[in-house]
């Protein structure tokens, strides 16, 4: 069973009613390939937000989709755009994907004591902030003791990334791009964000109680908000 799935679970089903009115995206989109640059300008986005597994990749590959790639190399080299990975990894993925995308910023959470610490890495190097930053990191910056990762849903996980690329003052500049309403969404949403969903990447790749909670989120949607319409919510 997926430690992930676990912990994600745990954080989520108290919250389930609630949160079933956050699960709304601004946008939906058939996939990443229909954002562009001048898009988004349009849009008055400065700054992406971006899930990984199911929305760039497969679960836990090494590389963006092919399909998707160029498209995704248009908006990261496009002026005035800015990029956060928000992610509900593991530490081992955590290393993974500062691999994957060295320029851009991952954003990780820990609840400690002293309040929520969150752990940014671009490439190799990685930086802390927030209240709990000193409790959470050890004398070489790792992380320190027993820590209780932050999970999507998150609004802290949100607003960790909107103060990375320093849009934290206008979080309506900012675009999170997910495939799932009650974790990529529901941040987007508790966090004053725009959001895009988009379908998930090769949904097989997924272990069984991922594809499980997939497709029921889906179901709740429907029965709460009727079928998607593309382009909007």
């Amino acid at each position: 069973m997926s430690a992930t799935w676990v912990q994600t679970s745990r954080r989520l089903l108290p919250r389930l009613r609630r949160l079933s009115r956050e699960i709304r995206p601004t946008f939906h989109l058939d996939s990443v390939n229909e954002m562009s640059p001048g898009a988004l300008r349009d849009l008055g986005v400065e700054a992406v937000l971006w899930d990984v597994d199911g929305t760039l990749m497969g679960h836990h590959d090494d590389r963006v989709d092919p399909a998707l790639a160029p498209a995704f190399e248009a908006l990261l080299a496009a002026t005035g755009l800015r990029h956060a990975i928000v992610s509900n990894c593991q530490e081992a993925r955590f290393a993974e994907l500062g691999e994957i995308f060295p320029a851009i910023p991952v954003v990780l959470g820990y609840e400690t004591g002293a309040g929520a610490a969150f752990r940014v890495r671009r490439g190799s190097r990685e930086s802390w902030r927030g209240p709990g930053a000193a409790a959470a990191s050890s004398d070489g910056g790792r992380p320190s003791g027993e820590l209780r990762p932050i999970r999507k849903p998150s609004r802290g996980l949100v607003q960790a990334a909107l103060e990375e690329l320093n849009v934290e003052d206008r979080p309506a500049a900012a675009l999170m791009v997910g495939d799932q309403y009650f974790t990529d969404i529901a941040s987007a949403n508790l966090a004053g964000v725009r959001s895009v969903k988009v379908p998930t990447l090769h949904r097989a790749s997924f272990p069984a109680l991922v594809r499980w909670s997939q497709r029921l989120e889906t179901v709740l949607y429907r029965l709460k908000y009727g079928r998607p319409r593309p382009g909007g919510a």
